[in-house]
């Protein structure tokens, strides 16, 4: 009985990223947020404009849940999940409801967010529960742009 070899490509694992923080919904959250993601992505190897999207993204989304979402100070999740230039960054607060959408005034500085974070982004969506909200972007990395890690 002749065997044939049989050649199975076995994919390399990718390494999975997270990271999580609680930020009180206070006007100093959003520095904190854009703080605190460019710190991580950078640990994680994402050194590029990608990074800064989502650095911009998070600080959008943190700044929306203090304008229109927080109750008294509440507490808003922050989520970041990244593997092999796939990241995609949550934010979570304890309303349930769709903020109405604003038209941005023309040279005003209000309506923008999430405007911007849908041009930024590769995805966006929410997901919602009886008691929370949940708003995520996906960005990802171009091919050549890989994440540099450290070994």
């Amino acid at each position: 009985m002749t065997g044939a070899m049989h050649m199975v490509a076995v994919e390399q694992p990718r390494s999975l990223h997270h990271w999580e923080a609680t930020l009180t919904a206070e006007a100093a959250a959003a520095s904190t947020a854009r703080r605190m993601v460019g710190s991580v992505l950078r640990e994680w190897g994402w050194e590029n404009d990608r990074a800064s999207d989502l650095v911009l993204i998070a600080s959008e989304l943190v700044t929306n849940v203090v304008r229109h979402a927080s109750r008294s100070r509440g507490s808003i999740g922050l989520h970041l999940q990244e593997t092999g230039g796939d990241c995609r960054i949550e934010v979570l607060d304890c309303r349930p409801d769709l903020p109405l959408p604003e038209t941005p005034v023309a040279r005003g500085e209000c309506g923008r967010g999430l405007l911007l974070v849908r041009e930024l982004a590769d995805g966006t969506g929410v997901v919602t529960t009886a008691t929370t909200k949940n708003v995520w972007a996906r960005v990802l990395l171009a091919a050549g742009d890989a994440p540099r890690r450290t070994p």
